[in-house]
């Protein structure tokens, strides 16, 4: 599940990112951003915490909260 959380939370945060594509707009990436972090918040804690120690390892402290992360159901 680890190389799962850590291709997730890489994938999240290039989608989240400016980026200058002109084939992809804002608006297409918030959208799946959008739709990962909705289904995020349906995840079982444990799901929630291994993305959140995923995302610790990758440097990106802060990235639980940026989406909403709550490991508190």
């Amino acid at each position: 599940m680890d190389s799962l959380s850590r291709a997730l939370v890489i994938a999240i945060q290039y989608l989240g990112s400016d980026r200058n594509a002109a084939e992809f707009t804002e608006d297409d990436d918030l959208k799946i951003v959008e739709e990962v972090a909705s289904i995020i918040q349906s995840a079982s804690v444990d799901e929630k915490a291994a993305l959140v120690k995923a995302a610790k390892a990758l440097g990106l402290t802060g990235w639980a909260e940026q989406i909403g992360i709550s490991l508190i159901n």
